[in-house]
């Protein structure tokens, strides 16, 4: 299999400074078009980096319900000429239940699903999980300037996982928050971490979706240097999960169990 491609392009462009226009060359965040293809049936096509599009696809159809482990998926291949994946599962999936929309009772209050599967899901976490305060400002201090392509285009999310309160050992990026989190979850389901105190660690918004693919995998905590949505924060409640937003250098704020943040 061919290497992942640079995930940034050149582009000249002009740029307004001190009362003048210039001429410069900058670089662009790539973004690709790949196309999930399962058993045969085309699944959709999603935009994304391209890079690490293994764990991606895994984490995608994870999350989706399309499949329950890694041990589901018999065959991958990529075609890298097409930004198409062909992957072999052990079993039949329905794509049409993929994009059916569950909402619950609450006088317009009430939690929304994008599928039954997210509703069978939201039941309370049970996790004796905790993360220490010390580990959530060094860990986002820590993000926030680990990654290169950020630097050079600013165009796109990371994501990391804290376990057992160490420091992340590596990150993802990608132009979506959302896939970025995809592909996290596919490295836990081809490399499973020695512990379930886990954490994720994101810089972008945290909401109800970011929330059931966590929830999937039985990740309790959710870090992010951006907000939750309302949503968002309405499920963490329901699904007993603890969501931390708006980290800084010395302050953050915690919307839902706070219990599970502890201090040094």
């Amino acid at each position: 299999m061919a290497p992942d491609p640079d995930p940034f392009t050149p582009r000249p462009i002009t740029r307004y400074r001190d009362d003048t226009f210039l001429r410069e060359q900058s670089l662009i965040a790539l973004e690709i078009p790949l196309t999930f293809v399962v058993n045969g049936t085309e699944m959709g096509t999603m935009m994304c980096s391209p890079s690490h599009l293994k764990a991606f696809t895994y984490g995608f159809l994870f999350t989706s319900g399309v499949i329950t482990s890694a041990g589901d998926i018999l065959s991958w291949d990529i075609d890298t000429r097409k930004w198409r994946v062909d992957v072999t599962i052990s079993k039949d999936f329905d794509p049409e239940l993929l994009g059916q929309r569950v909402y619950t009772s609450g006088c317009g209050k009430g939690v929304m699903f994008t599928s039954a599967l997210e509703l069978s899901g939201r039941h309370p976490v049970e996790t004796r999980a905790r993360l220490n305060v010390r580990t959530i400002l060094d860990a986002m201090a820590w993000l926030v300037r680990c990654s290169d392509l950020h630097k050079k285009t600013g165009g796109v999310h990371s994501a990391a996982l804290i376990v057992d309160n160490q420091p992340p050992e590596s990150h993802i990026d990608d132009i979506g928050r959302h896939n970025t989190v995809d592909k996290l979850i596919g490295t836990l389901l081809i490399s499973p971490p020695p512990s379930n105190n886990l954490a994720l660690i994101s810089t972008g918004r945290i909401s109800s979706e970011i929330l059931h693919k966590a929830r999937r995998i039985n990740i309790p905590i959710i870090v992010s240097r951006g907000a939750p949505t309302h949503q968002g924060v309405l499920l963490a409640e329901e699904m007993g999960m603890t969501v931390v937003g708006f980290v800084r250098a010395k302050n953050f704020a915690i919307f839902t169990h706070p219990e599970r943040i502890i201090l040094p």
